[in-house]
């Protein structure tokens, strides 16, 4: 199956970063991973039962977590650990930002004495709130001991980096129950511009014309590694009054990059598209996007293959629709990489290495 232009060094440096974080960073005796994202510290079992919590050593609520096990849409757990009991008939309130989110009281939750732990599994509220300690900075939680009223701080910062990194070593990383995509309906924004078509269901929808990539042994993009997923994932696209565009996930993909493959349709037949790239060698051409979004108010495809399940390294792609020769084709207007894995997030990539358009010569 075709790769992109530098997997393979993104592989070895997630390795290398892996290693050393795993050997530099102190966590339970029972842990299998454990890693530290600025404020936020993320803890697996052998099992893969994994906290992502918050601590705060300064006051009697020392810790703040969600937890989940590695079953396929398990709950998510709230977590308190405290320095001395709750006082009963009392509430614990939070707040993120100024806003209160959430208010438990404290005959709801569960007990564990032998480690001083509440916790809480009412799923709407602990995703309502997980949602929104992703958005927010600040947490702030109210509560009340023997010795009186409390309030507790804690910095929200790498929430959404240790959820990432959670659903990586659980393998749920491009799955519906991940645990980054957690949230109430409301919370959960849609997809701008994605087109997805509902109907590519499974790989009986791929159109006749297209059924010769996927049926058969050496068929380009019949490797699902015995797992087709459902839906199939893709979506078409109306580029002229007599072209179609159509994108389809092509093979299985790996722990966080699903490959796309692309054709246009013209009078019923079925042309595949290859996406031109840039490499160190100069101009190439790849047949595969990766977790590729086509946005129909542009009419642009990006693709982000990701060095790591972090997404602080890799390849972005933005290609749009022009003339290629004397036909329709992908024309590559950017192209950004980065090669070290070093956890520094830049959602707009504009820091990222540019192999295209090419770099002003300063000299």
């Amino acid at each position: 199956m075709p790769r992109p232009t530098r997997p393979s060094t993104f592989m070895i440096l997630a390795a290398l970063v892996g290693a050393m974080l795993a050997t530099a960073l102190p966590g339970p005796a029972e842990a299998r991973e454990f890693k530290r994202i600025r404020d936020v510290n993320v803890s697996c079992t052998n099992t893969l039962r994994c906290d992502l919590y918050i601590t705060n050593p300064r006051v009697t609520l020392y810790t703040v977590g969600f937890r989940r096990a590695a079953a396929f849409e398990a709950p998510v757990a709230l977590y308190l650990t405290m320095r001395e009991a709750l006082a009963a008939g009392s509430e614990v309130r939070f707040v993120i930002d100024g806003t209160e989110q959430l208010t438990v009281p404290v005959g709801a939750f569960s007990y564990r004495a032998a480690i001083a732990e509440y916790s809480y599994d009412d799923q709407e509220a602990v995703r309502a709130l997980f949602a929104a300690a992703k958005a927010g900075e600040r947490l702030q939680v109210t509560y009340r001991t023997r010795n009186g009223q409390a309030t507790a701080q804690f910095s929200l910062a790498g929430v959404v980096a240790g959820a990432i990194f959670m659903d990586e070593v659980q393998g749920r990383v491009g799955r519906e129950d991940a645990l980054q995509a957690i949230g109430t309906v409301a919370d959960t924004p849609e997809t701008p511009g994605a087109a997805v078509d509902e109907t590519l269901a499974d790989l009986g929808a791929v159109p006749a014309g297209l059924q010769r990539y996927y049926d058969g042994v050496g068929a380009p993009c019949a490797d699902f590694d015995g797992a087709v997923p459902d839906p199939l994932g893709g979506f078409t696209a109306e580029i002229t009054d007599e072209i179609r565009l159509v994108g389809l996930r092509c093979g299985s993909a790996g722990a966080y990059n699903a490959p796309f493959a692309f054709w246009k349709q013209i009078d019923g037949t079925y042309y595949r598209l290859a996406l031109p790239v840039m490499t160190e060698d100069g101009p190439g051409a790849e047949m595969v996007a990766w977790n590729a979004v086509w946005d129909d108010e542009t009419d642009e495809l990006t693709a982000f293959f990701r060095g790591r399940g972090l997404g602080d390294c890799g390849v972005f792609n933005r290609w749009d629709i022009g003339m290629v020769g004397f036909n329709e084709g992908f024309v590559l207007r950017e192209m950004r990489v980065k090669d070290e894995c070093d956890g520094e997030f830049d959602e707009t990539m504009q820091s990222w290495d540019r192999l295209w358009p090419p770099q002003p010569d300063k000299s």
